[in-house]
């Protein structure tokens, strides 16, 4: 007598047709890493910082009035403002009546918010 259980269906070709595996060029990964951390070093040494994780879109923030999205128009992103943000430096804290009276720095700092995409377009 023979065995007559059926044999087990495989699943893997359904899954590879219906889930196709996007992005998954390790060249193109590389390529995205190593551009986000050119941008990353360019940006840091004009006095930003990026703010967003590693991705398409980039969110930059640089004080107000500084010359880095300038930089950056010059080598060709496309910038989009979103805004301004207030952060706390690592000063120690001053009185308002202080900083009015003596001059002293605020603690607080006005942050320009922008936004790139990695590729430049």
């Amino acid at each position: 007598m023979t065995d007559m259980t059926p044999k087990p269906k495989l699943k893997a070709p359904y899954t590879d047709r219906l889930n196709p595996q996007y992005g998954t060029n390790p060249n193109a990964e590389r390529k995205r890493a190593e551009a986000f951390e050119l941008l990353n070093s360019f940006v840091r040494h004009h006095g930003g910082s990026i703010t967003s994780p590693p991705g398409r879109f980039v969110r930059i923030e640089c004080p107000r009035g500084s010359a880095l999205p300038d930089e950056l128009r010059k080598l060709g992103y496309n910038i989009s403002e979103r805004g301004t943000v207030t952060r706390i430096t690592s000063m120690d804290y001053v009185s308002p009546a202080d900083e009015k009276f003596t001059g002293a720095p605020s603690p607080f700092a006005e942050y320009s918010v922008f936004e790139i995409t990695l590729s430049g377009r």
